[in-house]
């Protein structure tokens, strides 16, 4: 029995890892639906190199499940087997192409599109399935063939395969239904001729997707659109990208798609409205600092992005409206934000430094300070030319400004020493040389972070579990998020640069296994 049950679950992982493969647009892409709104192809056989899966070590292992099975199944059961395991082709599967995973509103089911390259073998790879009860026996349809297994449709002909996840009887007749008409598409109605998706397929990386705003829920879709010219649709805006795992590094990188001259214009005006960074300000900042925050910005042409919002324009009266454009403009340059500390007795503890023009914007703070909605035992008091401080119950934010740099902080020692140079700074971090050429920059330093005295008393409550996903922290060196204007950039970097990122986690999965 016990056998018998390796040998299923052995020939169902198989299959799955073969099911999974990825590629190059070919004809089999042709049954995703014109109208889906989210597509991400894998490059499976990519993954599976980086992430060891082709060492000597798992060939070996490889050999040993065989001999395993082998007295579990019969001849023909086992000669299929082996021959999948030793040439991944004789699944009937082009593990040389792309999976894709799409969402469509016209197709509402779950679903993944592979390449067949072998009809044949791959009937042959079902039989063995049916012998060892993991699926039905394989049915003709209208044009291709079928069969279910756990919840799951999988239909085929001699170029594609779908797996369709269905809920019930009715919803695999309604999926069969769908399945028909997108089998028959040509690559005139399909997502083939989308630019997003050309664009996406010209991505090397080993996941690549496209993401409309159109699947955010309707719900949400309203929000996430605020800001947004009325001649512009949420769908007309397409996010592009792709993930790749590196030695030491996972980055995922995106961008905007869209044919809408409207969005066009709206995205240009938002690239001009920020700068390249200059790092005025790195210097004042610890290496410890947790997370730091880097943006260039004219604050004028943001400004004026802004007053194109209704939402904006509505908010702020025709009478405030000139006070409200010189507070942004006064902004131009570098501004610099940091978490310094955080502890158990008190609030977090951060900075902030930006360029302005002038002191306007505080002063015009201070000036229009009733109108703000200051609460009972909140107030901002007036220390000095150019200098306050925003006072509450719970703690003091101090305010300066001094040639041409404002000061932001909620800790009185560095305000007394704003403008010092760390001993040691942000200019002596790993990620420092990631910010040159960005218009944004955010850093999360995972390092510091565990180092915290508070995470260490913490993680010292926690069990066996806790432990776990701290020795998963501790490889990590630091997250960064980044845009150049054009493209945005998410990069986790560990502190091993030397293996790959994905080989990483899995070596990590497997000591955390016992395997």
């Amino acid at each position: 029995m016990a056998k018998k049950m390796i040998s299923r679950l052995s020939v169902l992982a198989v299959l799955i890892v073969f099911l999974t493969a990825c590629s190059k647009t070919s004809e089999y892409t042709n049954v995703i639906p014109a109208d889906a709104s989210v597509v991400a192809s894998i490059n499976l056989k990519s993954l599976a190199s980086k992430a060891g899966l082709d060492d000597k070590e798992n060939e070996a292992a490889k050999q040993k499940v065989l001999e395993a099975l082998k007295s579990g199944m019969n001849a023909a059961t086992f000669q299929q087997l082996e021959k999948v395991m030793k040439n991944p082709s004789e699944s009937g599967i082009d593990v040389e192409s792309p999976f894709y995973v799409f969402s469509s509103s016209s197709f509402p089911y779950p679903a993944v599109v592979g390449k067949v390259n072998n009809e044949d073998n791959l009937h042959a790879s079902l039989d063995v399935m049916t012998k060892e009860q993991i699926c039905q026996p394989v049915s003709e349809a209208d044009g291709y063939s079928f069969t279910t297994m756990n919840g799951s449709l999988l239909a085929f002909n001699n170029s594609t395969i779908m797996i369709v996840t269905v809920n019930g009887t009715s919803q695999t007749d309604k999926a069969k239904e769908g399945i028909t008409a997108l089998m028959k598409q040509t690559a005139d109605n399909s997502i083939v001729k989308s630019g997003a998706f050309q664009k996406m397929e010209k991505q090397k990386s080993d996941v690549n997707f496209f993401a409309s705003m159109e699947a955010i829920p309707a719900t949400y879709r309203s929000q996430a659109s605020m800001g947004l010219p009325a001649e512009v649709k949420p769908e007309d805006i397409t996010l592009v990208g792709g993930m790749n795992f590196e030695k030491g590094k996972i980055a995922l990188k995106s961008e905007n798609y869209t044919e809408n001259d409207a969005v066009k214009a709206l995205l240009k005006k938002q690239m001009e409205s920020f700068g390249k960074t200059n790092g005025t300000f790195v210097k004042y900042f610890p290496a410890s600092t947790l997370m730091f925050f880097n943006v260039g910005i004219k604050g004028e042409r943001f400004y004026n992005l802004l007053s194109e919002n209704k939402e904006f324009r509505n908010t702020i009266s025709i009478a405030k409206a000139d006070e409200v454009k010189e507070l942004f403009s006064s902004f131009n340059g570098d501004i610099s934000a940091g978490l310094i500390n955080v502890t158990m007795n008190s609030a977090p503890t951060f900075m902030l430094y930006a360029e302005v023009k002038n002191g306007n914007a505080l002063e015009t703070l201070y000036k229009n300070k009733q109108s703000l909605g200051l609460k009972r035992g909140e107030d901002i008091l007036e220390l000095g030319k150019d200098e306050y401080v925003y006072k509450t119950k719970v703690m003091n934010i101090f305010f300066r400004i001094k040639d041409k740099q404002m000061y932001v902080t909620n800790d009185e020692l560095l305000y007394k020493n704003v403008g010092k140079a760390a001993d040691k700074s942000i200019k002596e971090t790993p990620y420092a040389s990631d910010m040159k050429g960005k218009s944004t920059f955010i850093a999360i330093n995972t390092e510091a972070i565990l180092e915290l005295p508070v995470v260490k008393m913490l993680a010292g409550f926690g069990g066996k579990e806790v432990k776990a996903y701290l020795d998963l922290a501790n490889k990590v060196s630091y997250m960064s998020m980044s845009s150049d204007g054009e493209v945005s950039e998410i990069d986790l970097c560990l502190k091993d640069k030397d293996v790959n990122a994905l080989k990483q986690i899995v070596d990590f999965a497997k000591q955390f296994a016992g395997m």
